[in-house]
């Protein structure tokens, strides 16, 4: 995992970060719930509870703010070759983005997604130019329909999440602002609450709290508009006393 983590450190970056090994997740788990000198709830037992969190915790903070987790690549389109392994283009993909092709690298367009029902409808068909091109994912390949020329591709993906490999694992995971660690610790403590037979709600409770501090640090970290229906975001403000139109550009 420690690729993973440190490959997420440097691509997203940001203030404030801070890093946690599986040892000091550990401790922050034992201590919130004072099972520091249980028998029970060995470092093995800890390692499941914790890959667990990151599981849960890290589909709260993708949810939050997606653009904020999402990376992109560019890839080479084959003339001919209609399928592409995730692995290849997008490595440790979790989730799909956007789209763009185009066809000299400079000057892009969305491709737009199709449903498989509609696969048939490009059977006998190549594209001539990739502006024509629409994709679906099947099973761990994007596949571009019709048959695409020669071009270029740009994948915007978000990763999938950390998980630690062992109790041995060293790895440091970034966290970026206080919530995110708060929720992974306290989904791992409400498992530890229920492998102990006792009342899981103190750890539910540190989840919802630990939410609520999520959407407030993420609608922080964005100085812009909280809401526009343009994907382009809102017009630009022009006016006023130097006698500028409003425009979009």
């Amino acid at each position: 995992m420690g690729d993973l983590s440190a490959d997420l450190a440097m691509d997203l970056g940001g203030g404030g970060t801070v890093y946690r090994s599986f040892t000091d997740l550990s401790t922050s788990v034992l201590q919130a719930g004072g099972f520091e000198g249980s028998s029970d709830l060995t470092p093995d037992v800890l390692l499941k509870f914790i890959n667990f969190g990151l599981l849960e915790g890290y589909r709260a903070m993708v949810n939050a703010w997606k653009d904020f987790w999402t990376q992109e690549a560019t890839f080479t389109i084959v003339a001919g070759q209609d399928r592409y392994a995730l692995t290849d283009i997008a490595p440790s993909f979790y989730e799909m983005r956007h789209l763009d092709v185009s066809a000299d690298g400079q000057r892009w367009r969305p491709c737009p997604p199709h449903d498989i029902a509609a696969a048939h409808r490009w059977s006998s068909v190549s594209a001539t130019t990739p502006s024509r091109l629409r994709y679906r994912m099947q099973s761990t390949n994007l596949v571009f329909v019709p048959v695409p020329p020669a071009g270029f591709g740009k994948i915007y993906w978000i990763p999938l999440p950390p998980q630690f490999a062992s109790v041995d694992d060293t790895s440091q995971i970034p966290f970026y602002v206080p919530s995110e660690e708060m929720l992974v610790v306290a989904y791992a403590y409400r498992e530890c609450l229920i492998r102990s037979e006792l009342d899981p709600s103190p750890g539910s409770g540190k989840i919802a709290e630990a939410k609520a501090g999520l959407r407030t640090d993420a609608g922080n970290r964005d100085a812009g508009e909280p809401f526009t229906l343009d994907p382009a975001g809102p017009r630009r403000e022009r006016g006023g006393w130097l006698g500028w139109e409003d425009d979009w550009t």
